[in-house]
């Protein structure tokens, strides 16, 4: 458990590719114990169907995000956005087994991480019960537990937090982020920190010195 005096607010969708940009910017923060880390999950797609034009629109942010970034879109992803007849797009989901695996006593953070290697690598149906079933195996929980607990959790009320939130901050869009000092917060462009971690652990120095 972290016990920090500076908070970090994590405003993230876990089928937003720029969200899937700024993972190893997360990663390298969650690693640390001096901040602490809290995930707020948007709701982008509510089982929507993605159209050609759409597809298209992404498949090139793609290629802006992992020109910025350095993270991967496996071929198996690209070739489903390309060439498969339907592809429909579900945050909901996703978002109640991040929040089901925080539940079950296991990190959130790994979660949303398995779900952007699915989708974006692997190219599998990140909203399929049976493919979450299959991360949270992975990640230890057993199959009577998950499947209990996944039922129980209501990812909307969280989302609504988040909504509310962003709108209080004025935040604009996924990622988005706070770090939060002796009760206040300020905004962070996390996006500008993209291919750069040694700027990001510098920045993450400065917060927690003059936490």
């Amino acid at each position: 458990m972290v016990n920090a005096a500076v908070t970090v607010h994590y405003f993230y969708d876990p089928l937003c590719g720029w969200c899937y940009g700024a993972a190893p910017l997360i990663e390298h923060l969650a690693e640390r114990n001096d901040i602490k880390l809290e995930l707020h999950p948007g709701g982008l797609f509510n089982n929507r169907t993605i159209d050609q034009a759409s597809r298209r629109h992404f498949l090139d942010s793609d290629q802006r995000i992992h020109a910025l970034s350095g993270v991967t879109f496996g071929d198996a992803y690209l070739a489903k956005m390309r060439k498969t007849d339907t592809v429909i797009l579900d945050s909901m989901l996703p978002i109640r087994a991040i929040l089901a695996a925080g539940q079950c006593g296991k990190s959130g953070l790994e979660m949303l991480k398995r779900i952007q290697v699915a989708h974006y690598q692997q190219g599998k149906t990140a909203h399929a019960p049976a493919v979450l079933a299959e991360l949270a195996q992975a990640m230890g929980i057993e199959a009577d537990v998950w499947h209990a607990t996944f039922a129980a959790t209501n990812e909307q009320d969280a989302i609504s937090e988040s909504t509310q939130q962003m709108m209080q901050y004025q935040l604009q869009g996924y990622p988005s982020m706070m770090v939060e000092k002796q009760g206040i917060r300020q905004s962070v462009p996390v996006q500008s920190f993209f291919g750069k971690l040694g700027a990001w652990d510098g920045f993450l120095n400065r917060q927690s010195e003059n936490g």
